[in-house]
């Protein structure tokens, strides 16, 4: 996990940015005027309260200071929709894979139910696009539109293709931009926009956000295979135990490492499932697809890295660079 100290260095250029982020996104609970009613608010705060890493919102907040613009009222409604889309996303995600815990707390579907889970996300999907229209930016409002409609996309998408063979590392990698990579580079491209950066500028900062996005993912998808439950905050092999297969099991059954072992489990009866997971599991372990999969992590890394290069140096530069190093170590 990205631990205080480094999240300290590495978010100090916006640090007063951030904490109004971080205000704005607790007073979603407590709006003024007809606003939520108490039963609703006390949800919302709990779901709203969840400390996370920040990492997008600080992103937005980075590269608008790359020109050496002071981020502005706009700059932060911005940051605040993003950690909102966020937020929602993963109340979402959390009701559909039936997760108990998030980050060592309960999640809302847990506590709540899935209906009310669903509507509370619903909710915090909305709030998120009232911030979005603050910008007065038809372009940042069409492009979080779009940003909606790919997190929407990667999630069915790995519904639709779970406990089957048939996804391969092109719909993997299609489903993590989707899942994940989309936000990471709206969160860097609108950060850009707004700091006034010339396109050719803005398209390499949304580039660096992309190859960020998508070196997360596969590395959070690594952690499942090499964590601890007390480390991921959730069970371990929870994707493949889900019938998900991520980019480990992938490689593996592409090379034929674990492909009798994968396919025994995904297609096997409830009473046969525990012990074949295991098995699997332990196939994809034994395999080379960790260590290829971590490789295919740092290529990314290093092509983001390629994508500051033509941005002048700055404390904001210096930040995002720091902050493709975390990822790269899995400090987050």
């Amino acid at each position: 996990m990205l631990g205080a100290d480094a999240k300290e260095r590495i978010y100090a250029p916006v640090a007063d940015d951030l904490e109004r982020v971080i205000a704005n996104i607790a007073g979603v609970a407590e709006a003024d005027g007809p606003g939520p009613p108490p039963e609703i608010e006390a949800r919302l705060a709990q779901v709203l309260a969840t400390p996370g890493k920040r990492i997008r919102p600080a992103i937005t907040l980075l590269t608008s200071k790359l020109w050496g613009r002071i981020p502005d009222e706009r700059t932060i409604k911005m940051a605040t929709a993003v950690e909102l889309l966020h937020i929602a996303s993963l109340i979402h995600d959390d009701t559909v894979d039936s997760a108990d815990t998030r980050r060592g707390h309960a999640t809302a579907s847990n506590l709540w139910g899935g209906n009310i889970a669903v509507l509370l996300g619903d909710f915090v999907f909305a709030t998120s696009a009232t911030f979005v229209c603050d910008t007065n930016s038809v372009r940042l409002i069409r492009r979080f539109a779009q940003t909606i409609a790919e997190l929407s996309r990667g999630e069915l998408n790995e519904i639709l293709e779970s406990s089957t063979q048939k996804t391969d590392r092109e719909r993997y990698l299609q489903r993590i931009y989707d899942k994940t990579a989309s936000l990471f580079s709206t969160s860097a491209e609108s950060g850009a926009v707004l700091g006034e950066g010339d396109e050719e500028s803005v398209a390499n900062v949304r580039q660096y956000g992309y190859n960020l996005g998508m070196a997360y993912q596969v590395l959070d998808d690594l952690l499942d295979y090499e964590s601890n439950p007390e480390q991921l905050g959730k069970p371990t092999a929870n994707d493949l135990s889900n019938g998900v297969l991520t980019l480990p099991a992938i490689l593996a059954y592409e090379s034929g490492d674990a492909a009798d072992e994968i396919a025994a489990f995904l297609n096997a009866n409830d009473a046969e499932r525990p012990r074949l997971l295991t098995v699997a599991y332990d196939a994809i372990c034994s395999s080379d697809a960790l260590e290829r999969s971590r490789g295919i992590a740092n290529d990314y890394i290093d092509a983001a890295l390629q994508n500051l290069e033509s941005v002048a140096d700055s404390e904001s530069r210096d930040a995002l660079i720091q902050l493709t190093g975390y990822i790269r170590d899995r400090q987050f």
